[in-house]
């Protein structure tokens, strides 16, 4: 994926080229790394956005969250490729933190901002 990723024009940084083969690296490090780094962090784990919420908004990171993982590398690169604009736009709309859905029809469908007191979700129909 990371190929097909380059060939449309993303800049990426794998998890292999930034930990090496060390196994076990936590979310909150792999978090805290992409917000130091002022990179966006692609997932495919739905519950980062909740479960990690803390970190996301002190790591001043936005995450990037396909709707799914069964669809398999190569249909979900296709995607990301027909839908940088529509992700570009919403990352330059909201400030960070954020956390972005990105779904199967290559489109965003939703937006979740972070805060202090709690995150307000906006629903992109």
């Amino acid at each position: 994926m990371p190929g097909l990723l380059r060939a449309a024009g993303y800049k990426v940084v794998t998890h292999l080229e930034r930990y090496g083969n060390v196994d076990g690296i936590g979310d909150p490090t792999i978090i805290a790394d992409c917000g130091k780094a002022n990179t966006v962090l692609l997932t495919a784990d739905g519950d980062l956005e909740t479960t990690w919420a803390a970190e996301i908004l002190a790591a001043k990171l936005a995450v990037v969250i396909l709707t799914n993982n069964g669809d398999g590398a190569v249909k979900w690169a296709a995607r990301l490729a027909q839908g940088q604009s529509d992700i570009i736009e919403h990352l330059r709309m909201y400030k960070r933190p954020c956390s972005i859905r990105f779904g199967r029809n290559a489109k965003v469908s939703k937006v979740r901002l972070y805060g202090p007191r709690r995150a307000k979700v906006i629903v992109i129909i």
